[in-house]
Formats: structure tokens, sequence, C-alpha cells
């Protein structure tokens, strides 16, 4: 709940929820007309189509899967869906708990999990039943197996699975693979232009139309690294400071402060991925930089034989700017990438 955020500046603080569905997704067009199309013979009173959503966090797998499943079913009695978070239920005998939660069935209290089944079963009546399983690549592989085909075993249940990527897919027991058969639909990183007209839209809705400008939320997006659900989470972060501030605006200043905890949070993961290599190059640049190519590499070696390190030989050591480049760890100016004329630059959380 968000209803403390709401006053002057926040009209509507629940739209400022990245789990709130506000209409058509933005920027996915192609991906919602996949989604739709295996959905669609469910207006038939025909099965629809197994899909499997996969994508980054923050890349609006979750919001298009509810937006179609919504829009297919919507007030129908004839067809029905539901959502499933399974990072919170992580068995079939939890999952169908939370479908008979939400379908109300009453007389599905047992505790025999074929019992709730046949409870669920003699609800639906035969009609195209959609269950979306959310985060379905966290439960452990066996209850992930018996979720799926436990549920699959209704009459005319078609699932929309969502997960970071297709592992839990592909280690799936090939009987229980074989009888989802997914459509596989990827979803990519929103681009910048994309998480600017997501934040445009909520804003327009959420907020009192003089408290923002598209220069504030332009920059909330440039700094969200494609994920929809961090640049809703930081508007709304920076919309509740302003407004306990006494604040009728966003400002730039205001978004910075309220930006800053993101980025930390954000190196300091891709701080951890790093090898060992990677790390002193990344420590040597932020300790001594901006420092030319040639003397990161100086200092880089005698860190390396400090430690009682074998160096890396030349070639990896300009394969390692490129890649601390591309994570957003490194800045490099100058000559091409390696040991050269090129000033290396750590880029910090903190400027």
């Amino acid at each position: 709940m968000v209803s403390e955020l709401e006053g002057h500046l926040i009209e509507d603080g629940n739209l400022l929820s990245p789990e709130t569905v506000v209409g058509e997704p933005i920027g996915r067009r192609v991906e919602m007309e996949a989604l739709r199309t295996c959905l669609a013979p469910m207006l038939r009173g025909q099965l629809p189509l197994n899909t499997w959503v996969c994508g980054p966090p923050g890349s609006g797998k979750t919001m298009l899967a509810r937006w179609a499943v919504q829009a297919t079913c919507g007030s129908a009695a004839t067809r029905v869906g539901v959502y499933v978070n399974c990072w919170q239920h992580r068995s079939l005998h939890s999952v169908l708990g939370a479908i008979i939660g939400q379908l109300k069935i009453l007389g599905a209290e047992a505790q025999d999990t074929n019992v709730k089944l046949d409870r669920v079963r003699q609800a639906l009546r035969g009609r195209p039943f959609i269950v979306i399983l959310d985060e379905i690549d966290q439960p452990m592989p066996t209850q992930r197996e018996e979720i799926i085909y436990g549920l699959l075993g209704l009459p005319k249940c078609a699932l929309v699975c969502i997960a970071n990527g297709t592992h839990a897919l592909a280690m799936m027991d090939e009987r229980v693979r074989s009888r989802l058969s997914p459509v596989v639909i990827r979803l990519s990183p929103y681009s910048a232009k994309e998480l600017e007209s997501i934040l445009v839209d909520r804003a327009r809705q959420a907020l009192a139309p003089n408290a923002w400008t598209p220069a504030v939320l332009k920059r909330i997006a440039a700094a969200s690294n494609g994920d929809a659900r961090t640049a809703i989470q930081i508007l709304r972060q920076a919309a509740a400071t302003a407004e306990m501030s006494g604040n009728t605006k966003l400002t730039t200043c205001l978004v910075e402060r309220c930006l800053r905890p993101w980025r930390l949070v954000r190196q300091e993961a891709r701080l951890a991925g790093l090898s060992e290599h990677e790390r002193i190059l990344f420590d040597q640049a932020k300790q001594h930089g901006p420092l030319g190519a040639s003397e990161l590499a100086r200092r880089y070696v005698a860190c390396c034989l400090g430690r009682n390190i074998r160096p890396m030989a030349r070639r990896t050591f300009t394969k390692y700017l490129s890649r601390l480049s591309a994570a957003g760890l490194l800045e490099t100016s100058g000559q091409p990438p390696g040991p050269g004329g090129q000033i290396v630059r750590a880029i910090t959380a903190d400027p």
C-alpha cells in the first residue's frame, strides 16, 4: 500500500507501484502480439498455448503477462485467469492454495493436494483456464516440475511461465518439458527512450500536472539501466521525498539524491561479479586514476607481484579493460584500448 504518499504532489500513489497494471505495455508491441496470439484460442473456448516469457529483471515480463491475460479473460465468466508468484508459493500445494483463494472456492481447505486439484477442477467446470506462474525458476527443480505437471492435468489449463531466462526450462525433466512445450517469448531491456515513455505515462496519471518535468524523468530513465521496475520505484521515492519535504515539484537535485543509493547497490553487484584480476584493475584505477593505460598496467603488475599472483598477458589486459568499460566500471578515452596513451578512469557510484 502506498496511501501514505497521497497528497498535493501525488494524486494517485497506487500508480507508482511497479506491480500496478496501468494499460497496454509500452515498448512491447511485438511481444504483446505474440502472447495474445498464444492466448487467442481461449476466446473460442479452446485451450491456449503454453508460453515461457523470459528476460532480465525490470523488462516488463510480469506487466506484459498480467495485461495480456486480463485483456483475454476480463470479466467473462467463460474464461478464467489467475496470477501466482512462485517465489512465495514454491510447491504445488501452495500454488493450489493461492489459486483457490483467488477463485474463492469453498470447501477446499483439505491438506491433501489431490483433493485441492479436484476442487479446482470442479470449480472450473471445463472453462479455459490460464495460470501465470511468475518467478517459476525459483522453486527447486522437483517442485517446479510438480507444479507444472500438476496444473497441466487440469482440463483446458494453460500456463504463462515467467523467468529471467530459459535455463530452468532446459533443465526440466524431458517428460514435463514435452508436456509443457511452451512458446518462448524473450524480452530485452528497455531503451532509455522507452523508460522515459513509461515514466511520463505514470507521472501523468499519478502526479499533479505541474509536479514534474520531462528533464527529471529523462534523468531517472538514463540511470535505471533498462529496468522499468527500478525507474518507477525511483520516481516513487523521489515523489515521496519531495512531498514529505513540503515540495510541490520534483527537482533534478532531489532526484540525484534519490539515485545515489541505487547506484551504490548496482555497483556493488557488478563488483561482486568481477574476477580477481578485474577487481585489481578497477581498484588501481579508482585509487590512482585517472591515469594512462600503460601506467595502470604497471600498477596492476606491481599489485599482482605484491600478492604473489601471476599477472595476465597484455592481450588479456586489453580484453579486461574493454569488459570493465562495457560493465560501466571504467571509462576510457584517447587511443584504442590497450597499454598505451589511453586515459582510464574508474566510474564510481558516488562521484
